[in-house]
């Protein structure tokens, strides 16, 4: 179990890493069209809020996860 989490973890991080990386190419390619360097630039940080979101709910979740959970004494 333990295993197959941390596969999973890797993979989705090599996804958003791969997201993160087409976002790059997409602001290039905007660039290159003729949008200012400014504009690009806009554009990407609103493209990459979505994902350091998603990364940073990731991390939350995993930390709860790995947390020791606390027994109530009765």
């Amino acid at each position: 179990m333990q295993i197959k989490r941390h596969i999973l973890s890797k993979t989705i991080a090599l996804l958003l890493a791969m997201q993160l990386f087409l976002i790059g190419l997409q602001a290039k390619s905007r660039i290159d069209q003729g949008n200012s360097s400014l504009e690009a630039l806009i554009w990407m940080i609103q493209q990459y809020i979505p994902v350091l979101v998603k990364i940073r709910n990731l991390r939350d979740k995993r930390e709860k996860n790995d947390s020791p959970k606390l027994k109530s004494k009765r």
